[in-house]
């Protein structure tokens, strides 16, 4: 495979990863070759996804934290400088959910599946993507090049 589309020998910190968009960008981060650490609060979620990717061969390690707790996230990054010695190259902080009123205004109609957001996401941290930089990448569904004022019309 050429190198400008693996991410083998990197390494990423990806928060809230057991379910949603943070698993699937766990899961394509490592189908591309990355060497992945997650972490969420509820430890039994953290044990049933770390099972699943070993089974998938996947290189990917596991902690509880509370990414809201000041003490947790810096425990989070001594762990995480442990494991990689030193070495992060990609973080993906994940932020909740969506309000439904955003929903409501997206032309598309509905949230983006997690994949679709993954996707972008592990492209960008490729090397194929290395001269794209400072610029916002919208997976929206349309929401901000139509305006956040969007309102479907009722036909």
């Amino acid at each position: 495979m050429d190198k400008r589309w693996s991410l083998q020998g990197m390494t990423a910190l990806v928060t809230g990863g057991t379910k949603g968009i943070g698993k699937a960008v766990v899961e394509e981060l490592s189908m591309l070759g990355a060497r992945v650490h997650t972490c969420a609060r509820d430890e039994t979620q953290l044990q049933e996804r770390l099972r699943e990717w070993q089974a998938k061969g996947f290189q990917v390690s596991t902690s509880i934290c509370d990414v809201s707790s000041r003490e947790q996230r810096e425990k989070l990054m001594e762990t995480v400088s442990s494991l990689f010695q030193g070495k992060l190259n990609i973080l993906l902080l994940e932020e909740g959910e969506i309000k439904k009123e955003v929903i409501s205004r997206t032309p598309l109609g509905r949230v983006g599946e997690p994949n679709e957001v993954a996707s972008l996401v592990a492209f960008l941290c490729l090397p194929a993507a290395s001269y794209i930089t400072g610029q916002s990448i919208c997976v929206d569904g349309g929401l901000t090049v139509n305006g956040f004022s969007y309102q479907p019309k009722d036909f």
